[in-house]
């Protein structure tokens, strides 16, 4: 495995750990390759234990040393040789009780690599708080939950805490590793075995740190590893100790609070009220969120500009202190909430705590994405944010994406598929209907692969996919299966002529001579059919009919073209 793969894979493993799903990565040999930090959370007794190159087969045998019974540790082998059959087999995720959640895990082929294992726990939400019994006991482990890295310093520089997503921005094992360190040792450490042009990145963070750790103040930017960069905001406490946010998000939060408590402190002195005020308009203007602070009469009485960027609104009409039912009114007239819910818009027209918990999403007409959130005010009021979102959104649609979709055609994978075809027949069940699944093999493409190459190999996968979107109606699911097979779900029929009829167009489609870079090809598919429910009630019996359709229609290939089985040579193996 290349550098740029395991660097690719550790930082997957990351975006994994974000969201607490546990990975492993097996080389051909079923070797272990590499593993994220949740999966020493499902899994303790692999920790310090795992090693690189160890195989699977060991993996198990610990695995299963702490779940078997005594009366069942004799057949130990036989256990592990079944998990090393499933593992190699395994195409589609299946559930299984650990430590009192229900586990799911998924099994994938990595093209190059291996195989990689993925564990999710069925309630996400309270994963670490049953596998780490009272580990939100303290308020400590609740900033762990926090996106971005937290850390404070003492009066003499050594770290006194650290949270988890700090303990991952940094690459260490664990907090323990960060805790009395100083943080340009703890830096060092993220650098570590670092060469060439990265060796010059780490050498310039270290000179920003030796400038800005001297005097606590400006924020500044640091590179990490993996051409990432966080930027350090520090904020000195009265007892001398220093609270370090590593990219901005805790920090605004803490800046969301201390506007609270300022407001709190106002009401108690009106002396104070105007440094209070004064103040609370220095760290609007300074913070990326549009902020608007609205009184017990539902009056704007602070705002950002950040605010009048995110929503168009003239600083006319917040600097006269309107009321939140005005600006609403105003933004009604120019357009801003059409197509938004009735109950979304008395949400953000409300000036009222019963309102306030509520954190709501909506569209802007420009297409950006804005996230509202209401913070109730003690003695009245609240404390509305205005978040831009699109860019996370967009992140997160395309994890979504490359999670069921094939990274080369851009087709469904076949996990996403077999979701599909269960739904399918859930549907069949309660209103009767019929669909069939193609399953088609392609014909002629290994010769291409070998003499072209794999490049060319793959420019016909995605000419085939096209051409499979092209034949197919938008109401039927398509799907790369792996390798050179391909699936469909035609849906909304009502005789076996239509699914014979659609077989027979992709088999032509497929069967016209084409042109790639230059060179004339022609390949061609047999196509495979299963009716349901006359082929088969659930969706492995309908896969393995229409499996089964097409060596049939294989074995009669004639030419480029394929024949597809009449019904009575497609039977429910079961």
């Amino acid at each position: 495995m290349d550098a740029s793969t395991r660097e690719l894979i550790h930082t997957f493993g990351q975006v994994l750990d974000g969201i607490h799903v546990a990975m492993c990565v097996f080389d051909p040999q079923d070797r272990a390759l590499a593993w994220n930090r949740t999966f020493f959370q499902f899994f303790p007794e692999h920790e310090g234990r795992v090693h690189e190159g160890e195989h699977y087969r060991d993996n198990l045998r610990r695995f299963y040393s702490t779940r078997l019974e005594a009366h069942e540790l004799p057949q130990i082998d036989s256990y592990i040789d079944a998990g090393v059959a499933r593992h190699q087999a395994q195409n589609s995720p299946y559930e299984f009780m650990h430590r009192g959640l229900r586990v799911r895990v998924a099994s994938l082929a990595l093209g190059g690599v291996g195989r990689v294992r993925l564990w999710r726990a069925e309630s996400p939400g309270n994963a670490l708080s049953t596998l780490k019994p009272g580990a939100l006991a303290t308020p400590t482990t609740l900033l762990d939950r926090v996106p971005d890295g937290l850390m404070v310093c003492a009066m003499d520089g050594r770290i006194q805490w650290v949270n988890e997503s700090f303990v991952l921005m940094y690459g260490l094992r664990d907090s323990a590793a960060a805790v009395s360190a100083r943080f340009d040792a703890v830096y060092a450490l993220a650098w570590a075995g670092c060469s060439g042009p990265e060796a010059a990145l780490h050498e310039a963070g270290q000179q920003t740190l030796r400038e800005n750790l001297r005097f606590v103040g400006a924020p500044f930017e640091l590179p990490l590893p993996g051409n990432r960069f966080c930027r350090v905001i520090a904020r000195p406490a009265d007892d001398g100790a220093v609270f370090y946010a590593h990219v901005d998000v805790s920090e605004l939060k803490r800046q969301q609070q201390q506007l609270a408590q300022a407001e709190q402190a106002a009401r108690d002195s009106a002396a104070q009220l105007a440094r209070k005020s004064a103040l609370l308009q220095a760290t609007l203007e300074n913070m990326e969120q549009g902020i608007a602070m609205v009184n017990a009469e539902g009056v704007v009485e602070f705002y950002n500009h950040h605010l009048l960027e995110l929503l168009d609104l003239p600083q006319a009409l917040l600097d006269r202190r309107p009321t939140i039912g005005e600006v609403i009114r105003y933004q009604r007239a120019q357009g801003e909430f059409e197509g938004l819910s009735d109950e979304l818009q008395a949400y953000l027209a409300s000036d009222t705590l019963t309102q306030a918990l509520h954190s709501v999403e909506r569209r802007r007409p420009n297409g950006r994405i804005i996230e509202v959130r209401s913070l109730p005010v003690e003695g009245g009021g609240l404390l509305r944010t205005f978040t831009d979102v699109t860019e996370r959104r967009l992140h997160q649609q395309r994890i979504e994406h490359l999670a069921s979709h094939d990274s080369l055609t851009g087709l469904l994978n076949r996990a996403k598929f077999m979701d599909c075809l269960t739904s399918e027949v859930a549907l069949a069940r309660r209103q009767p209907s019929v669909f069939a699944v193609l399953y088609l093999d392609l014909d002629g493409f290994k010769p291409i692969n070998d003499r072209h190459g794999h490049a060319m190999g793959d420019r016909v996968l995605e000419w085939v996919a096209g051409v499979l979107g092209r034949v197919a109606r938008e109401s039927d699911f398509v799907a790369r299966l792996g390798g050179d097979e391909f699936a469909v779900l035609q849906r909304g029929i009502d005789q076996h002529e239509q699914a014979l009829r659609l077989a027979e167009r992709l088999a032509q489609a497929l069967s016209e001579p084409f042109t790639l870079d230059g060179l004339a090809l022609q390949i061609g598919a047999s196509v495979g059919i299963a009716l349901y429910p006359e082929h088969g009630t659930d969706p492995e019996s309908l896969m393995a009919s229409a499996d089964q359709a097409m060596y049939l229609a294989k074995a009669g290939q004639r030419d480029c073209g394929s024949l597809v089985p009449p019904r009575s040579s497609v039977r429910d193996p079961g």
